[in-house]
């Protein structure tokens, strides 16, 4: 037994061992690992960067970035890797012993000083690479400004009569950027690069800015000595022909609009001059946008005057149709209300549209007024005439309306009293077919039935003699009473129908009585209630005889007697 335990123990502490070798060789392949990563970290190419920075004056700025990049890469080397390596020599110690915490803690530390010394270098690489990038687009823009300003001042120096009283200025003020190009130059040449590209970006963007007002000058001063003057003398002309056309113009206030523009356009020559631009576009934004809106309001007059002419006559036409229209229904309403009775809420809307129409010729009566005088403002004019249009439309529309509505009741009284005419004759003729038909009597119902319509048309008989007459009531009642009518004669039909084919049925069945007691009794039962008034239950008994002596006789007979 106790050999067992002895083996299991071996195995135990065999495995443990094994473990234990098997540990600390991936903790050595981990330092190994992180001393491959340090000897990257002291091969980084930092001197090869720094190199490209000698190729610049090494004086003033660019001496004092220098050395503090090779002062801060020196420090990195001599004290991160020094302690990374220290830490790595302490940790590779410790796997030998086994301490294999202590090992990963002392691998961890290398590993974040490695990892501080890569942020290092990317972040000193990237400021060398941002300060060549920088010098390099800094003496893109001195080239460019140095054309800007050769540009400048050779176009102010042949085309001074173009820039007018604003030319001494910009001759001035094109002279004030040489000193500061040649700044730039002595900056360059003392190794001032991060001065002279931030002073070279100011002036770039000056001269350029400088380029474009050159030629906006120009064209503002063509706008204030030609362009608005000549717009001023051509609204002033435009708007005296119109008045002589009979316009009324006084509120758009002409000739004072534009006088106050003329002083304001004053003012913008000397700010020219003075090369305050800003201040000129803003006063000349504000002229144009005054004078816009000035023949935005003489257009609306020419716009209202064509659309007043164009519409004039259909308006009032409309308005002087609806007029006659409101007259002729208050005179017939007053007639037929005696015959007839209306609607309160139709009298009351004729009424109503009376004063309404009578308020729009009242604005009409305006109109004509303001049309008739030397000069119109037409716009006021179009805002009465769409008044009316927006209103006289609907009222036109709606007594047309009540007009058929009392052309409806006379036509609705006629159909009602021929309809009720009719109604009698057809009845009395469906009467007589019942009574000159071969039915033995005339069913029960019919005569209940003719007897609900003689009540019905004494009712309508009635009613029409009394006045004003409700056309409504009446129509009704007569079509409740056409519908009875039809009922009673659908019903008539059928019955008549089902008589006499039960009649040629029989008759058919009377060659097989003799020979067929059977037969013979059922033949016998259906003229028992033929003669009872019950035709369809004998036609019924009928077919079904035949149809067992002489299997489709029946249908046969029936198409036949459909035919007929």
């Amino acid at each position: 037994m106790w050999v067992y335990v002895l083996i299991v123990v071996i195995l135990a502490i065999v495995i443990a061992i094994g473990m234990l070798l098997y540990i600390r060789n991936i903790r050595k392949d981990d330092i190994k690992t992180q001393s491959i990563k340090l000897e990257g970290m002291r091969n980084l190419p930092f001197q090869d960067e720094l190199v490209k920075v000698k190729n610049y004056n090494l004086h003033g700025e660019a001496q004092s970035l220098y050395k503090t990049w090779q002062s801060d890469w020196q420090g990195v080397l001599k004290h991160s890797l020094t302690e990374a390596q220290n830490d790595l020599d302490q940790a590779a110690a410790d796997v030998e012993k086994f301490r294999f915490k202590d090992s990963r803690e002392k691998t961890e530390s290398a590993n974040a000083k490695l990892e501080g010394v890569e942020s290092k270098y990317k972040e000193l690489s990237g400021e060398i690479h941002q300060l060549i990038s920088s010098n390099e687009e800094g003496e893109r823009k001195y080239n460019e400004a140095e054309r800007l300003y050769r540009e400048a001042k050779r176009d102010v120096l042949a085309n001074g009569h173009q820039f007018g009283e604003a030319q001494p200025p910009l001759e001035k003020l094109i002279e004030t950027y040489e000193p500061e190009l040649k700044a730039y130059e002595k900056q360059v040449n003392q190794g001032n690069y991060v001065t002279a590209n931030k002073e070279i970006d100011e002036v770039h963007e000056e001269l350029s800015i400088l380029k474009e007002n050159m030629d906006e000058i120009p064209l503002l001063i063509k706008e204030v000595q030609k362009d608005l003057p000549q717009q001023f003398q051509e609204v002033r002309f435009g708007c005296r022909d119109l008045k002589a056309e009979g316009y009324d113009l006084e509120h758009v206030k002409v000739e004072g609009k534009l006088s106050t523009l003329k002083g304001k356009l004053n003012l913008v020559e000397p700010l020219i001059t003075r090369l305050e631009l800003d201040e000129a576009r803003d006063i000349l934004e504000d002229i144009n946008n005054q004078l816009d809106d000035m023949l935005e309001l003489i257009e609306h007059e020419v716009r209202a005057k064509t659309k007043v002419d164009h519409e004039k006559d259909i308006i009032t036409d409309d308005l002087f149709l609806a007029k006659d229209m409101n007259y002729t229904l208050r005179t017939e309403i007053d007639y037929v209300k005696e015959q007839y009775h209306i609607n309160e809420t139709d009298i009351h809307r004729v009424q109503k549209f009376e004063h309404e129409i009578e308020n729009m010729i009242d604005v009409y009566d305006e109109v004509i007024t303001e049309t008739s005088k030397t000069t119109a403002r037409y716009s006021e004019v179009l805002d009465n005439l769409e008044y009316i249009k927006d209103n006289i439309g609907s009222i036109n529309d709606e007594q047309q309306q009540i007009q058929q509505y009392l052309v409806n009741l006379r036509e609705d009284e006629a159909e009602a009293r021929e309809n009720s005419i009719l109604i009698q004759d057809r009845k009395e003729e469906i009467y007589r077919e019942l009574l000159g038909s071969n039915l033995s009597s005339v069913p029960e119902k019919f005569l209940v039935m003719k007897n609900e319509l003689d009540i019905d048309i004494k009712e309508i008989n009635k009613y029409f003699q009394r006045r004003p007459l409700n056309v409504q009531y009446i129509k009704d009642k007569v079509n409740r009473t056409v519908v009875l009518m039809n009922k009673y004669e659908q019903e008539a039909y059928e019955i008549l129908q089902e008589a006499r084919l039960t009649e040629v049925m029989i008759q058919y069945g009377n060659r097989y009585r003799r020979d067929d007691p059977d037969f013979n009794q059922m033949l016998t039962e259906a003229e028992r209630l033929f003669r009872e008034n019950r035709y369809k239950r004998a036609l019924q008994i009928a077919e079904k005889a035949l149809e067992k002596v002489e299997p489709g006789a029946a249908s046969r007979i029936e198409k036949e007697f459909d035919k007929q």
